[in-house]
């Protein structure tokens, strides 16, 4: 039986850009971060995700807090945000064990300059941007579920708990991402028994 590995980034392959980002872009702004936070969750936050708002864009609608950056300086703020977390590393080892895939809500070009280096291990990338769905939505996870062959072993892997029990919803194994990271070695132990029990 194949087995299948479905990674989501944010607090599970690096830092989720909450607070981080926010943070940062309030103290340029001269505001709070419940403020600058609360208008972007109601005014475009669901289109970013959702690749309806293009990455120019949310920047375009931060000059309204009198956030004008470079490009440079964009970039920065980014990667300051998105810092690799020790799961990164084990790529190599799970892909050895399973096949990969990343499952994420976020901008492709975000995610390329922390995945590029691993993109050997990674069968597939898969971001909201692209897809046009973002989780917890069903419909995203049925249409991944599809592309998977029927007999495939799924293991995925969340820190949102609305994600895991959306996977759940749809016979996947799942695992919590907690923030101390144990989560690594239950996930080792569970891969390598299932290359265990296969055929030799």
């Amino acid at each position: 039986m194949k087995t299948i590995l479905v990674l989501y980034v944010g607090g599970v392959l690096a830092t989720n850009l909450t607070p981080q980002l926010w943070q940062n872009l309030a103290t340029l702004a001269n505001t709070s971060v419940a403020t600058l936070y609360a208008s972007y969750k109601n005014e475009i936050s669901k289109k970013l995700w959702n690749g309806e708002c293009t990455e120019g864009q949310f920047w375009q609608w931060l000059e309204q807090y009198s956030i004008q950056l470079t490009i440079e300086r964009q970039r920065e703020l980014i990667t300051q945000a998105l810092q690799p977390l020790p799961a990164l590393q084990y790529l190599q080892q799970w892909s050895q064990l399973a096949e990969i895939h990343i499952m994420s809500n976020h901008l492709s070009d975000w995610l390329q300059p922390l995945l590029a280096p691993y993109e050997t291990y990674i069968e597939r990338i898969h971001v909201s941007d692209q897809v046009r769905l973002s989780k917890p939505n069903p419909q995203w996870f049925t249409l991944l579920h599809e592309q998977f062959n029927d007999a495939a072993l799924i293991w995925f892997v969340d820190d949102s708990d609305h994600n895991v029990a959306a996977a759940e919803l749809i016979g996947w194994n799942t695992l919590l991402a907690d923030q101390a990271h144990n989560w690594i070695a239950t996930l080792s132990e569970r891969l390598q028994l299932a290359s265990n029990s296969l055929p030799q």
